[in-house]
C-alpha cells in the first residue's frame, strides 16, 4: 500500500487535529502546573535564642524552632513540596546575648537554621550602622532585604529583592523587603544618620511594576500589621505579606482582597507555617497556622551546642543572684506600653529621678523588655529587662511642655513603645486631655520650669519625642546607664517588696 493512499486527506486532517490538540493540552497542562509550597516564618526574636524556663517545662527558643523547621522540610521533601524560610526582622536587642554579641550570634544561628531571606528591622541598627554593615552583613549566608532604605544620595543600602524558581512550577517567586519608615525614632537617631527610609507603600508600587501576572509576589516586611493591611489594600499585586514589627499573633492568615498576611508573635515562641497551592502565580489554596514551641518539642542539638559554647562567655557571674524580689515586677509589653505605670516602671523612673535629683522622670515602655518573677535576681535578669545601653539625661521643660509630652504618650496607640512610665507627676486624663495636678508633690504651674530625667534615646527625639531634642534646656548627660542604677538598687541587700515600691511613688 502506498504511503499517500494510507494517509488520505480525511485521515491526514484527523491526525493534524489530534497533533494540535495534543500540543495544546501539553502546553495548557504546563501553564497550569501547580506549585506546592510551604512558607515557614518567624519575626522579632530580639535575642531570645534560648528557651524560656516555665513550670511546665522549657518553651520557645531557636533550638525548638529548628526542630520544627527540619520536620516540615523533611516531610515536604518526601511529598515533592518546596519550602521557603523567612525572618521578618529584629533579630537584635532584648537579652544579654545581644548586648554581648551585638547580633553575630543570632546570625550564626540563622545560618545553621537555613533561612531563605530576612527583612531589615529597625533594631538591626541598635549597635550602629558599622556593626550591621561590617560585622553582621558579611557573616550572613542569606540575603538581608530592604527596598526602601537609601542613602541621602538615593542609593539603596541593602539588596531590595530576590527571585526564586522551582522546577515543578513555571512561575517566578519575587521576594522583596520593606522596613518601617519610623526607624529613625525607634532606634537611637545616631544609628541611622545619613539614611533615608522611604514610604514602604510607594516603594512597593514601584517594585511590582517589574512583575508579571504569572509571578508569585511576596513582601517580607518589618512595618507592622496595620501597615501591612494598608500595603495589601494599596498594592493588590502582592500575593503574600510575611510581616513583623508589631509582635502580632495571627493564628491564621489575614486575607485582604487576594493578599494573605501572616505574622508569628515574637521572642521565638512560634514558627509560622503557611501551606500554598500556586498555579500561574495565583494562590488557589492555602492553610496557615502558628506552631507553638512548647515543652514537648526537643531542641535541635546543633543550636544547643552553639548556645552552650557562647554562654561560657558570660560565666557564672551573670547567673549569680545579686538580690531578691518578693513580688512580681511587671515589665510585660502589654503593661509597660499602656497608659498605666507598672511597679517596675515606677521603680526605674524613680531611680532615674533620684540619681539626677530631678523633679520627675520618664522612661519609654519600649526600653523595658521583660518582667522579673518572684525570687532571686541575676545580672542576666537585669540585662534582659534593660538591654539597651541608655544613659540618664537631665533637662528642663516648662510645665506646658511637660504636659504636651504626656499628651503625646496618651495619644499613642496601646502597644506603642513610646508610651511613658512616669515618676513624680500626678496627672489624669479627661476626655483624652491630660491634666497635671502636681509635680514633685507641688501644685502644677504651666509656666513653671521643671527638671526631668529621661534616657538619651528620648533626649535625642526617640519615639517621636522631638520636644526633648528641640526644647530641652540646661541639658546634662550622666555617665551612668539605667541598667546600672537598677543593679545598684537590687544589690543594696534588702528584698524588693510591695511596701517599698509604694514608697517610691
Amino acid at each position: 500500500m502506498e504511503f499517500r493512499a494510507f494517509f488520505g486527506r480525511p485521515v491526514l486532517r484527523l491526525w493534524l487535529i489530534i497533533l494540535f490538540l495534543g500540543l495544546f493540552v501539553t502546553q495548557g497542562s504546563f501553564a497550569s502546573e501547580t506549585l506546592n509550597l510551604t512558607i515557614l516564618h518567624m519575626n522579632d526574636p530580639h535575642g531570645h535564642y534560648l528557651p524560656k524556663k516555665e513550670k511546665e517545662g522549657a518553651t520557645g527558643g531557636l533550638g525548638k524552632a529548628l526542630t520544627v523547621m527540619n520536620r516540615v522540610r523533611a516531610a515536604n521533601a518526601e511529598q515533592g513540596k518546596e519550602t521557603l524560610t523567612f525572618m521578618a526582622g529584629d533579630l537584635l536587642t532584648g537579652t544579654p546575648f545581644s548586648a554581648v554579641f551585638k547580633g553575630s550570634l543570632g546570625v550564626e544561628l540563622m545560618n545553621v537554621m537555613g533561612f531563605t531571606a530576612m527583612a531589615v528591622g529597625n533594631h538591626e541598627f541598635d549597635y550602629g550602622q558599622e556593626n550591621l554593615m561590617k560585622n553582621l552583613l558579611p557573616r550572613m549566608e542569606f540575603p538581608l532585604l530592604s527596598a526602601n532604605i537609601k542613602t541621602v544620595k538615593g542609593e539603596r543600602v541593602f539588596k531590595p529583592s530576590i527571585v526564586k524558581k522551582f522546577p515543578q512550577g513555571n512561575a517566578r517567586i519575587i521576594i522583596f523587603g520593606l522596613t518601617t519608615k519610623d526607624t529613625p525614632v525607634t532606634t537611637h537617631p545616631r544609628n541611622v544618620e545619613g539614611l533615608i527610609f522611604e514610604d514602604p507603600i510607594q516603594t512597593a508600587k514601584e517594585i511590582v511594576k517589574d512583575t508579571a501576572d504569572s509571578d508569585l509576589v511576596i513582601a517580607l516586611t518589618h512595618i507592622g500589621v496595620d501597615q501591612d493591611v494598608k500595603l495589601a489594600e494599596a498594592v493588590p499585586e502582592i500575593d503574600i505579606i510575611v510581616g513583623g514589627h508589631t509582635h502580632t499573633n495571627l493564628p491564621e492568615p489575614l486575607k485582604i482582597g487576594n493578599t494573605l498576611i501572616v505574622q508569628a508573635d515574637a521572642y521565638s515562641e512560634y514558627v509560622g507555617k503557611l501551606d500554598l497551592e500556586v498555579s500561574g502565580g495565583n494562590v488557589v489554596k492555602y492553610h496557615g497556622k502558628l506552631i507553638a514551641l512548647g515543652p514537648e518539642i526537643k531542641e535541635d542539638p546543633q543550636v544547643t551546642a552553639i548556645l552552650d559554647e557562647r554562654q561560657k562567655v558570660f560565666g557564672p557571674e551573670m547567673q549569680r543572684p545579686i538580690g531578691k524580689t518578693e513580688i512580681f515586677l511587671d515589665g510585660s509589653m502589654r503593661s509597660v506600653r499602656s497608659d498605666r505605670t507598672t511597679n517596675l516602671g515606677s521603680m526605674l523612673s524613680y531611680l532615674m529621678a533620684e540619681y539626677a535629683k530631678s523633679d520627675a522622670a520618664l522612661i519609654n515602655g519600649g526600653s523595658i523588655r521583660e518582667s522579673i518573677n518572684e525570687g532571686p535576681i541575676t545580672l542576666t535578669d537585669i540585662y534582659t529587662v534593660l538591654p539597651f545601653s541608655n544613659i540618664v539625661v537631665k533637662m528642663n521643660l516648662s510645665g506646658e511642655e511637660l504636659r504636651s509630652v504626656l499628651q503625646k504618650s496618651v495619644e499613642l496607640k496601646p502597644g506603642s513603645g513610646g508610651k511613658l512610665q512616669v515618676h513624680g507627676i500626678d496627672y489624669s486624663v479627661d476626655n483624652g486631655i491630660v491634666k497635671i495636678t502636681s509635680v514633685a508633690d507641688k501644685p502644677f504651674q504651666p509656666s513653671s520650669e521643671y527638671s526631668v530625667a529621661i534616657s538619651d534615646f528620648l533626649a535625642a527625639g526617640g519615639d517621636g519625642y522631638a520636644i526633648f531634642k528641640e526644647n530641652g534646656r540646661n541639658r546634662f548627660n550622666y555617665e551612668k546607664q539605667v541598667s546600672e542604677l537598677f543593679i545598684d538598687f537590687v544589690q543594696k541587700g534588702q528584698p524588693i517588696t510591695a511596701a517599698e515600691i509604694e514608697k517610691l511613688k
